[in-house]
């Protein structure tokens, strides 16, 4: 994506967190323009004082970009389980990151092991489905949790299974890469 659309996206995002938590009009229709047309999965993520504050995302959507960053924003602020919403006052805190995503492939292999094997670090997103559950890391995670074995059982653990579940069960995995971009960084 061109840097300067890169741009315009942030900033509709941001908009997006000022019109909800300060009432300031962002005119979020300017957004509607062809290079945001494109209908990949993306993740919002927001980072207070570089510590994680909110992360949702589609891996795979029917909607325009455009669309899918107004609603992941929303969400990330208001709906990420795993955090308090989002008020006002933490809004100039907040860095907002956008990752856009490839489409999944499956990754083949007979064992879980030999699964996770031909997964690349620091470059592949993974999905993991195993026992009617789902859950996937971007990419970044992989600067936090680097060794393959604990990124999967980190990913076990977050689809709400055991740790060490891949161990003793199949398991789906799906890896997919994507373009990210956060504000305060040269784009």
């Amino acid at each position: 994506m061109e840097p300067h659309n890169r741009k315009k996206l942030l900033l509709l995002a941001r908009k997006v967190l000022e019109q909800e938590l300060l009432g300031i009009n962002g005119k979020l229709e300017d957004y509607n323009i062809k290079p945001f047309q494109q209908k990949n999965g993306v993740f919002v993520t927001l980072l207070k004082q570089g510590n994680l504050r909110g992360c949702i995302g589609r891996i795979e959507s029917d909607l325009p970009l455009y669309e899918n960053v107004i609603d992941l924003s929303k969400a990330a602020a208001f709906n990420d389980h795993r955090f308090e919403k989002l008020t006002a006052g933490e809004l100039e805190e907040i860095m907002i990151e956008i990752s856009i995503l490839s489409v999944p492939k499956a990754v083949e292999g007979i064992s879980s092991f030999e699964k996770i094997m031909k997964i690349k670090p620091q470059k592949d997103g993974v999905v993991l489905s195993a026992d009617g559950r789902k859950a996937t890391f971007l990419p970044q995670v992989w600067d936090s949790i680097p060794i393959r074995e604990d990124f999967i059982s980190d990913l076990c653990r977050k689809a709400g299974l055991s740790r060490d579940y891949w161990k003793r069960n199949p398991i789906n995995l799906s890896t997919y890469q994507v373009e990210f971009f956060k504000e305060g960084k040269e784009i």
